[in-house]
């Protein structure tokens, strides 16, 4: 009986073992925008309307405690993308801050070639990652991240019409 058992687990071993492991292929994420508007194509859901004032990287990571925990909107420029699928941004500021924004659920990405000024709508918050995440990171195309960092929950971007 114990063989059986053991035999069992061995064989679904493999299974546990990836779980977790690779998010990006266990979920379709939408990579269209969900909407085009004047002011550019908006990715995940609708931006609320009437739109907050977006508050720079800048001026968040000068005050966290303002900010952190509350939905709102931000600004800044996108300065690296998830190279796998779009499903994270870094978010920088004129002085170098820069807040991690993650698709919120997986549930949607931003065309991976996304650059420049951008607004986020999503809750913030201050995270100590691990080494695994890091390592995740950092395989998907990553600067090398802090241990601790800013990141948005986004559940709307905005990625403005060029000029």
């Amino acid at each position: 009986m114990r063989a059986a058992i053991l035999f069992c687990l061995l064989l679904s071993a493999p299974a546990f073992a990836d779980e977790g492991a690779d998010r990006h292929q266990k979920k379709a994420m939408a990579t269209a925008p969900v909407e085009q508007t004047a002011a550019g194509d908006v990715y995940g859901t609708p931006m609320p309307d009437p739109m907050p004032t977006a508050v720079s990287i800048d001026a968040v990571a000068g005050n966290v405690s303002e900010y952190a925990g509350k939905p709102g909107a931000f600004s800044g420029r996108v300065t690296e993308v998830c190279q796998n699928s779009g499903c994270w941004v870094v978010l920088t500021g004129e002085n170098g801050r820069y807040a991690r924004v993650n698709m919120h659920d997986h549930s949607f990405g931003v065309p991976r070639n996304t650059s420049g000024p951008v607004v986020v709508y999503g809750t913030l918050i201050e995270k100590k990652l691990s080494a695994d995440e890091i390592g995740h990171l950092e395989k998907e195309g990553a600067k090398p991240a802090q241990e601790t960092e800013l990141q948005i929950d986004a559940v709307s971007v905005l990625i403005p019409k060029s000029a």
